[in-house]
């Protein structure tokens, strides 16, 4: 009905083309679904295995259920995906091993396939090429599909080629790096690092040094964010609940902090204090003293901040922190926005962690930008300056996203958005790929990459009498009992093949 309203509005010029794609694109972030089709399997293949395999549908079958499938078998701690193409997934490993997945092996998001990686960076003892210790945070660079960053608990960024999986630079920054990332916009190549000490590290990709700190004293420093706007603009979220901002052009330090009590922003202080200059110096100049600045003890968060991200049109900033909140700041002036997501997030591990913001022109009204949040065991969507959920998604079986009691091993470590089409945004500004309207894909705890998709009519869907991960046997004794059932109710005879059915 929905689509024909549209279509309706599209005839008679009441809506434009792209205001149909964003109301399609609406649609479909709410029809998003567990994927069980699409699994990864990263784990070599012993010798019984193998032979196994070549033996016959039915036993590769049985090898591959879904829930014995580990893309790493310690633990999957990170994930990265191409903004241009969409079709590039590096994932990180708590072993410190790194894979590289092809998405359009998949020829459609219908159709069962197991992904394995075409290339894979084994863990390697120090100095040996690779990473030592578990994987912290992998990220592409923001200009070239073809490369990307990486570091890991051995202290070390390095920068890798996809195309042949081969190293292209390293740096020891002597502390352990919790996450990185690179300006969408920028001239400059610098790689702004945070750190387990109380600075942020740059780190000059062009002159291969470490060439700036940016120092503070709120603990370690868990994740840092570039402006798309402006290139030499930093904000950083601390462990003692701060996000600070930076210039890194200027030798003082922090230019602001976000305030979780200031509603009105800096610079609307700072105009309103222009306005009523009269302490100033008798010509309605200001003086130093009357300068209005931050508050030193401003927290943006109860507890450390461990995520930030710009909306990709640099008009607003999203943090989370171990208080379990999630706030959203206007850019332009400091101000909180004052959207309240309830008591759905959860965010108790001292850890950084990822989260996705939609580009914004990717939806209509009334849900122009989402935030898609991870809990433990769920992956929450909600509109980001409403606060309002927008769906939930809950692994088959999972115990839900807030029982105290849930599965560790699943826990979820990290999400990606599948987009293309490049952009000054940390995803793609379309969505999905080449074989996918749209995806997000998770990590998790027990070594699973799982997929989550739109769920659409195809005409290669997987029937729903049958699971993914049945064998041949259990699916024959459905169809018979189905076929018996309609016999007897109808009278006559119906053949269920495993794609359809015919009188």
């Amino acid at each position: 009905m929905q689509a024909q309203a549209r279509l309706l509005s599209r005839e008679t010029g009441d809506a434009t083309c792209q205001d149909i794609i964003k109301s399609f694109n609406a649609d479909l972030v709410r029809a998003f679904a567990p994927a069980p089709q699409h699994r990864f399997n990263g784990e070599a293949s012993s010798t019984a295995a193998a032979a196994a395999a070549s033996a016959s549908l039915r036993d590769e079958s049985l090898h591959e259920r879904a829930q014995q499938i580990r893309a790493h078998g310690p633990g999957v701690s990170s994930l990265a995906l191409d903004k241009f193409d969409g079709r590039i997934l590096v994932s990180g490993g708590s072993d410190g091993s790194i894979k590289i997945w092809d998405l359009e092996e998949a020829l459609s998001p219908h159709q069962r396939h197991t992904f394995r990686p075409v290339s894979s960076i084994a863990r390697s003892p120090p100095g040996g090429g690779g990473h030592s210790h578990g994987i912290t945070h992998l990220a592409f660079y923001p200009f070239d599909a073809d490369a990307f960053l990486s570091s890991a608990y051995d202290k070390t960024l390095k920068l890798w080629a996809v195309q042949h999986c081969s190293l292209s630079a390293e740096f020891d920054l002597n502390a352990t790096i919790y996450s990185h990332a690179m300006s969408p916009v920028a001239a400059h190549v610098l790689v702004a690092c945070a750190t387990q000490h109380s600075n942020v590290r740059l780190v000059d990709l062009k002159s291969g040094s470490a060439v700036q700190a940016l120092v503070s004293h709120g603990g370690p420093v868990l994740c840092a964010s570039w402006s798309p706007r402006h290139e030499h603009i930093l904000a950083s979220g601390h462990a003692d609940g701060k996000v600070r901002i930076w210039d890194v052009r200027r030798a003082g330090g922090v230019v602001a902090q976000l305030d979780q009590e200031d509603s009105l922003g800096v610079v609307h202080r700072y105009r309103h204090a222009m306005a009523t200059a009269g302490s100033g110096d008798g010509h309605g100049a200001m003086t130093a003293t009357a300068m209005p600045r931050f508050r030193q003890a401003a927290q943006a968060h109860d507890e450390a901040v461990n995520a930030l991200q710009w909306t990709d049109d640099g008009k607003f900033i999203v943090s989370a922190g171990l208080d379990s909140k999630i706030r959203v700041w206007d850019a332009g002036t400091g101000a909180n926005t004052l959207a309240s997501f309830g008591a759905v997030i959860q965010n108790n591990h001292a850890k950084t962690a990822t989260m996705v913001v939609t580009p914004s022109g990717l939806l209509g009204p009334p849900s122009r930008e989402l935030v898609v949040w991870p809990n433990d065991q769920e992956i929450v969507v909600l509109d980001l300056h409403q606060g309002n959920v927008v769906t939930r998604l809950r692994s088959p079986g999972s115990s839900g996203g807030n029982h105290p009691r849930g599965n560790v091993r699943s826990r979820i470590t990290a999400i990606v958005w599948r987009g293309c089409g490049g952009g000054i945004g940390h995803t793609g500004s379309v969505m999905g790929g080449a074989n996918a309207l749209g995806a997000i894909y998770s990590a998790h705890l027990d070594g699973q990459i799982r997929a989550w998709m739109p769920k659409v009519p195809g005409p290669e869907d997987v029937d729903e009498l049958e699971g993914p991960d049945e064998d041949e046997e259990a699916k024959r004794r459905k169809r018979k009992a189905v076929d018996s059932a309609y016999r007897s109710l109808m009278g006559r005879q119906i053949t269920f093949t495993g794609r359809s059915s015919s009188a």
